[in-house]
């Protein structure tokens, strides 16, 4: 490290990420991961930020010599009220999961999620079915980025489902554009038949949680099964699709591109998702 950058702290590019809890988050080890790989001298930390401290946060984050910040739960709607802009899928998704702060001290607020998701789809299985449905389990805020990412394919529709069918109505309502359809919860096993590609955006199968009960015995042979739950790494439905012999996709690489796609908004470098880095975390997981 130079001279310079030990002693001038605005030559420092930092960032963070806040939410609560915020302890158990990958991403400081996977911005700095990339910081070191394109030679940015700075940081990355996770910082716990209780609901009521929120807007102090913000006011505060120019000051604190940040670039900008990832955002995660609970704070991804409550945001939007202190940004000075956002970009317009994230005002269309009602969430923010990436903020950038200019010179001035500006608030910029925007969301890779969706981006995040489609990018490692796309790397991880080239020739995903685009003829078929796809069907989304939960309408969540992930739900909804999935949505809007998968929207912006040449699939004939997105069917969603969840437990509480309001919600998953509200989505279809507001970004569906006549392309989504409102599965009920009790006909996902029907629906499983005539989707190509299965994502599951719910925390069911997540460590701690229950396990998300999914019939793929009428799936097509060339169906992918996506889930964004990466503790453990292979839940329970990836293990039940690889038994069916369907192509499956694990939500590491999502947590990843996302966060790749805030770096460039950041930063301006391009990054991604190597074997070193995998490796990394993969040693971070149960």
């Amino acid at each position: 490290m130079s001279k310079k950058s030990v002693m001038d702290n605005s030559f420092l590019k930092n960032a963070a990420v806040i939410g609560f809890p915020i302890t158990q988050s990958l991403s400081p080890l996977i911005h700095e991961h990339w910081m070191e790989e394109v030679g940015i001298v700075g940081s990355y930390s996770a910082v716990e930020v209780d609901p009521g401290a929120l807007a102090d946060f913000v006011k505060s984050a120019h000051a604190k010599g940040l670039s900008g910040f990832n955002v995660t739960v609970p704070h991804k709607t409550e945001i939007l009220q202190y940004l000075d802009t956002v970009a317009p899928l994230a005002r269309q998704m009602g969430a923010v999961n990436t903020v950038k702060i200019s010179a001035d001290g500006k608030l910029s607020g925007f969301n890779t999620d969706g981006i995040g998701l489609v990018n490692h789809l796309k790397a991880s299985v080239p020739a995903f079915p685009l003829d078929k449905p796809a069907l989304i389990l939960g309408a969540g805020g992930a739900a909804r980025a999935a949505a809007l990412g998968l929207l912006t394919e040449k699939l004939p529709m997105v069917m969603i489902a969840n437990r509480t069918r309001e919600k998953a109505e509200k989505i279809a309502i507001e970004i569906g554009r006549g392309r989504m359809t409102v599965v009920d919860w009790d006909e996902r096993n029907a629906a499983v038949a005539a989707a190509g590609l299965i994502v599951n955006t719910t925390v069911l199968g997540m460590t701690g949680q229950h396990p998300l009960v999914l019939d793929l015995t009428h799936a097509a042979k060339d169906t992918v099964v996506y889930d964004i739950v990466y503790k453990p790494l292979e839940t329970d439905l990836l293990k039940n699709a690889k038994s069916f012999g369907l192509r499956t996709v694990d939500g590491l690489g999502m947590l990843v591109l996302q966060g790749a796609a805030a770096f460039k908004i950041w930063f301006g470098h391009d990054v991604g998702f190597t074997a070193d880095l995998r490796a990394k975390l993969e040693a971070q997981l149960p």
